[in-house]
């Protein structure tokens, strides 16, 4: 088309735009039964279907830290994140998924993760 030229209405008209078909919403993430927590707790583990933990001990309190610090390195990149309490000679980590309202397999894999970090 050269500028003297008017575009045809055809040229003009836009195909409607398609809706996104709609999908079903992702299902989170799956509590899991007290049962099925105590089959399944790594060893050294312990809980019941709200949260796990388990203590970690160090000789010196900075070991401590220093573990705590690989655990919250774990924890950003697979984007699950425990809580971890440094006292003296002990750490302890406690993994619950907030959104299940508990524990799913994605705390067990973390906790049984964990382990090798000490």
């Amino acid at each position: 088309m050269t500028h003297d030229e008017a575009p045809h209405a055809a040229d003009t008209q836009q195909e409607p735009q398609r809706q996104p078909e709609p999908t079903k919403a992702a299902a989170g993430p799956v509590r899991l039964s007290a049962e099925q927590v105590h089959k399944q707790l790594p060893q050294g583990w312990q809980g019941d279907e709200t949260s796990i933990w388990r203590d970690f001990s160090f000789e010196h309190y900075l070991d401590g830290v220093r573990f705590a610090e690989r655990v919250g390195q774990q924890a950003q990149q697979a984007n699950h994140h425990p809580d971890i309490l440094i006292s003296y000679g002990k750490v302890r980590v406690t993994y619950s998924t907030h959104d299940a309202g508990g524990v799913t397999a994605l705390d067990l894999e973390e906790a049984a993760s964990i382990i090798d970090l000490k």
